[in-house]
């Protein structure tokens, strides 16, 4: 699925909870704590789904190089495992 859409099906997933929520608490007396519970609930699930949707947008890998360039860099770089003498 297009990330857009996973996007914009989600964010209205959790606009809906709230709105119903919003208007279902209107039936009974303790409006005030269901409002506040059903709007946290959804902003907070949410907010947890929007970082954990947005870091895997741009996830944090490393380099990609040749076994060349790889081994060029462990045998010339000082704190490399396998070169214990100084260059001359």
């Amino acid at each position: 699925m297009d990330k857009l859409v996973v996007f914009g099906a989600i964010t209205l997933f959790w606009l809906l909870f709230a709105v119903v929520g919003y208007l279902i608490s209107c039936r009974y007396e303790e409006r005030g704590v269901i409002r506040c519970c059903t709007i946290l609930t959804a902003v907070c699930c949410y907010m947890a789904w929007l970082v954990t949707f947005l870091m895997q947008m741009n996830p944090m890998i490393g380099p990609r190089a040749s076994q060349k360039i790889i081994f060029g860099m462990m045998s010339y770089w000082p704190n490399s495992y396998i070169h214990d003498d100084p260059d001359p």
